[in-house]
């Protein structure tokens, strides 16, 4: 089986390159014949909206929507989260499965992108926020697995985690570690 990466648009090659340093197979999704094998699934950044467009007049969405719900491994980075997420300021609400509600380009413009120490998993790394998102609420089952200083940045609820920022730009041990349980583990997915 293969994880599947949505490649409408955005930086799907960056975490095509994070498999494949954990020795996973992937496939590019484009479309609905390229989820008929995929066990685990990535929503990469790039802009939210135009992957919207780009898959509305086919099934796409609702299908990987049903996969999700099923159980399969999720992750969101960036817009990932914002596709995930139920509830969108200043967006469009997409699948509508992780109980969160962000807000799109909540710390500025491409040139207010930057770089943080975010603490994920007991460990301290610097990652990317590039036109990031902020995650203002969750929901009580949401659990809250990364920060910076004391601002969630990464959530998780059952198979389904999101990220405001881009783990797959650094590819630190930590993150490929926990990508590799993370997409292997199946439906049961625990939280840290």
């Amino acid at each position: 089986m293969t994880t599947g990466i949505l490649s409408l648009q955005g930086n799907f090659l960056d975490h095509a390159r994070s498999l494949e340093l954990i020795n996973k197979e992937y496939t590019l999704v484009k479309q609905l014949s390229d989820i008929k094998h995929i066990d685990s699934l990535i929503l990469p950044g790039g802009e939210s909206t135009s992957m919207i467009k780009i898959q509305s007049n086919n099934e796409l969405f609702n299908k990987l929507k049903i996969l999700i719900q099923d159980g399969i491994p999720t992750i969101g980075t960036c817009a990932g989260l914002i596709l995930l997420a139920k509830d969108v300021i200043d967006g469009e609400v997409a699948l509508g499965v992780l109980d969160c509600v962000v807000e799109r380009n909540a710390y500025g413009r491409q040139n207010e992108s930057f770089e943080g120490l975010v603490n994920f998993i007991d460990n301290t790394q610097m990652y990317c926020f590039i036109r990031a998102p902020k995650i203002l609420k969750t929901g009580n089952k949401v659990k809250n697995i990364a920060f910076i200083d004391d601002e969630v940045v990464g959530v998780q609820h059952n198979n389904i985690a999101g990220f405001t920022f881009h783990p797959e730009l650094t590819n630190d041990k930590n993150y490929l570690s926990w990508l590799k349980f993370f997409i292997e583990e199946g439906k049961n997915v625990r939280s840290f």
